[in-house]
């Protein structure tokens, strides 16, 4: 398998955490889960599959070459065997809000085919892809079809940068409070610009901190773990993993050389 990342320049790297291409991954798993972040994922596929994909509910989710993965804090399931040759976009937290008109909590738990959002672009920039030798001149041609589809300044609200960059660890209440905006009004500026709830939000990097003490290949003690990302007790603990995974924490089971948000899907 060829996996490869690159990090766009600024001021593109505010907003988008990596690129990524992947060519001939061929698992011996059918599906894998996708964990949620809170993020948004632009996925465009190269080869000639269709993206099949599941919601946490079972439905069954078929879409041609593009598809935005709208910020998420359910798990969904891919189907593997159409990730021959891909390549995507993994945005951070809010961070396509300044590539798109609609609202993110009207993408929330969704996906859409991609030209829906952003139109006959698409089609050109898989074009482009298509016609570029490797996964670098693919990267320089994501960045800059990036830049061209920017509705406006490439800019954070500052209220919503403020509580995104203290949010993990604190108290939401008191952070929001220090913006000098009413905590109802916040929290619809935030969930335009995010896509969820700041206590949403703050729940999902308590549970990403879990897969990434998972991952690190330690010894795992689910109570230390629980103890160290602030869980009161082991029944939270479980509680709030599995409705972020829809499994218990002992059925987690990473992929060897994927990102931790990717598991082996327990039927």
């Amino acid at each position: 398998m060829l996996h490869r990342t690159y990090i766009p320049k600024m001021p593109l790297s505010l907003f988008v955490d990596y690129f990524w291409y992947m060519e001939d991954y061929n698992p011996s798993h059918s599906k894998e889960l996708a964990l949620p972040d809170g993020s948004v994922d632009v996925i465009i596929d190269l080869g000639e599959d269709k993206i099949r994909l599941f919601d946490s509910n079972h439905r069954e989710l078929v879409f041609g070459h593009s598809i935005l993965c709208g910020p998420h804090s359910e798990y969904f399931v891919i189907d593997t065997a159409c990730e021959s040759r891909v390549i995507g976009i993994h945005f951070k937290q809010g961070g396509i809000h300044p590539f798109l008109k609609e609202p993110l909590v009207e993408l929330h738990n969704k996906h859409f085919p991609l030209d829906i959002l952003w139109g006959s672009k698409v089609s050109e920039i898989r074009d482009e892809l298509l016609a570029s030798p490797g996964p670098d001149e693919m990267f320089q041609v994501l960045e800059r079809s990036l830049l061209s589809l920017a509705r406006k300044d490439l800019k954070w609200d500052p209220a919503v940068q403020f509580v995104l960059n203290h949010l993990h660890g604190c108290q939401i209440a008191e952070i929001i409070e220090q913006t000098g905006i009413s905590h109802r009004r916040f929290n619809q500026i935030f969930k335009a610009e995010v896509g969820m709830t700041p206590k949403r939000l703050n729940r999902l990097y308590r549970f990403q901190e879990v897969l990434r003490l998972v991952h690190s290949g330690e010894n795992i003690s689910w109570v230390n773990i629980a103890q160290a990302c602030g869980y009161f007790d082991q029944a939270h603990f479980i509680k709030d993993f599995s409705s972020f995974s829809g499994i218990n924490p002992s059925e987690y089971r990473p992929i060897l050389g994927r990102h931790h948000n990717h598991a082996k899907y327990v039927t």
